[in-house]
């Protein structure tokens, strides 16, 4: 098949703009950085008028269930916890707290079974809890040190942990 001079002399401005104009490449979740020390990143989720850090809700708790939904072209989770302790905020003993669905869309991975402290923020627009990755959660196991820092915050006395 033979091009003429001018199809020719187009096909290069062409293929450079297919380059330049194709899909970009999906990034992963990229969040405001707590600092490293866990004592002043715990400090900062719990200080009321900490813009970005501050969060609504802390507690300790048990999931007990898992429901997968779609809210628009996000994959979400409803995670359901049995609260076990609350070191801010108020809420009731079963509570729903929703997360996005995968690390790339800056959700955290629950497991039904598994125990969590949660750092939670009250979405106002949907009425409801919501914690990303970006936020301090994390599996009881790993929440030791914080679960420290947040008791002395509260001025609480453990004998257990």
């Amino acid at each position: 098949m033979k091009y003429s001079i001018v199809s020719q002399r187009l096909l290069g401005p062409i293929l450079a703009l297919v380059f330049l104009c194709s899909a970009q490449v999906a990034q992963a979740c990229s969040c405001a950085a707590y600092p490293d020390d866990i004592e002043k990143a715990v400090t900062m989720a719990y200080t009321q008028g900490n813009g970005n850090f501050e969060v609504d809700v802390i507690f300790l708790g048990d999931v007990t269930a898992m429901r997968h939904r779609t809210n628009g072209p996000v994959s979400q989770y409803d995670v359901t916890f049995s609260v076990r302790d609350r070191w801010k905020g108020s809420i009731p003993d079963i509570v729903s707290v929703r997360t996005n669905a995968g690390e790339i869309a800056c959700g955290y991975t629950f497991k039904k079974g598994s125990s969590y402290l949660v750092f939670a923020h009250w979405d106002k627009q949907r009425q409801q809890l919501t914690t990303l990755l970006c936020d301090l959660t994390r599996s009881e196991a790993k929440a030791k040190d914080a679960i420290r820092v947040l008791d002395h915050l509260t001025n609480r006395q453990r004998n257990s942990r």
